[in-house]
């Protein structure tokens, strides 16, 4: 049976990005996928980490497409973008690929509804403190990671392999989609791009 797969950085993130992805391939209503198990890449900031992960991806034969998501701390996703998907075009692989990179972090798609997981238990004793509501400019945070930490009960800390896997369960579509984030909506575009691929393999389109 031909898979989706998908492509991630960070431990906390496998498992995260699975869920967040499989639960909005279906909010989207788009056609029946199954994803197999995520696989985590090294470096894809950089053409060699990129061309990589390319490899893991070509070895798994029934690969049919697959997302490759990291997060871009300090750059311009407009920019990095297109540029990490030329790398990917370099490979050639076989199957359609899409690259999505979350401004500034993976954690930033939780500040929206971050009033929604307010005095919720993520894990025993560790809840965010009740009445906190989404900053200005989610997206502009540079470490959403020590922002939550700072809304942790004191004495704990978030921690993306404990805490990012409940935290996006707890993601509401509506509320994100309607706060505006422009990588969210990156994301929903390259998953209906993968779901109805057209004659390009790549998305974003590499620029020349």
């Amino acid at each position: 049976m031909a898979k989706a797969y998908l492509v991630v950085e960070g431990h906390g993130e496998v498992e995260a990005a699975r869920n967040l992805v499989i639960r909005l391939w279906a909010d989207l209503g788009l056609p029946h996928a199954v994803w197999g198990a995520p696989k985590r890449g090294k470096a894809l900031n950089t053409r060699a980490g990129v061309l990589q992960a390319c490899e893991l991806l070509r070895s798994e034969r029934d690969c049919a497409f697959a997302l490759l998501l990291r997060d871009e701390d300090d750059g311009c996703p407009a920019t990095a973008g297109p540029e990490t998907a030329a790398w990917v075009a370099a490979a050639s692989l076989p199957f359609p690929v899409a690259v999505v990179l979350a401004h500034r972090e993976f954690e930033a798609w939780f500040l929206p509804c971050i009033h929604l997981m307010a005095g919720r238990e993520i894990r025993p004793d560790v809840r965010i403190a009740e009445g906190t509501t989404c900053p200005e400019d989610p997206e502009g945070i540079r470490d959403v990671k020590g922002w939550l930490s700072k809304r942790f009960p004191p004495g704990k800390i978030y921690k993306p392999t404990l805490d990012q896997l409940k935290l996006t369960q707890w993601i509401d579509f509506g509320v994100l989609r309607a706060s505006g984030a422009r990588s969210f909506r990156t994301l929903e575009n390259a998953l209906r791009f993968l779901a109805a691929p057209s004659a390009l393999k790549i998305y974003p389109p590499p620029r020349p």
